[in-house]
């Protein structure tokens, strides 16, 4: 997981720096601008997600996550991604507008949402 986390720690900026250049969005993009980049994402099509957005506030939910799933079917245990979602939300975010905090809702292995079988939910919150 540590190495992960370092991968993680480094790609979420290069592909956020290049999502943002490649929108020609501006420094501070507010959480419009995150929601158009998010949806370039390199999985943004691999899972049904959506976004809700409510003043200075963003709810970003997974709501079918494909590698969850796969490992239930296999039986085995859930990847346990909150960390690796910690970094790449925040680090992500914090490229498209430094105003920007994000905070987790639910992630395993610290799911509150448990209708959602082990899909995520993080909130943005820009100041």
């Amino acid at each position: 997981m540590d190495c992960d986390k370092e991968i993680w720690r480094s790609f979420t900026v290069i592909e956020a720096k290049r999502i943002k250049e490649f929108l020609g969005l501006p420094d501070r993009a507010g959480l419009e601008g995150l929601e158009k980049a998010m949806r370039l994402r390199l999985y943004a099509n691999l899972n049904d997600e959506e976004y809700i957005q409510d003043g200075n506030r963003m709810v970003y939910r997974t709501l079918n996550c494909r590698v969850q799933r796969a490992r239930s079917r296999k039986g085995m245990e859930w990847h346990p991604c909150k960390a690796i979602g910690e970094i790449e939300y925040a680090d992500f975010a914090k490229v498209i507008d430094d105003r920007i905090t994000c905070s987790c809702i639910s992630c395993y292995p610290d799911i509150t949402e448990s209708e959602r079988e082990g899909c995520c939910a993080w909130e943005f919150t820009i100041l």
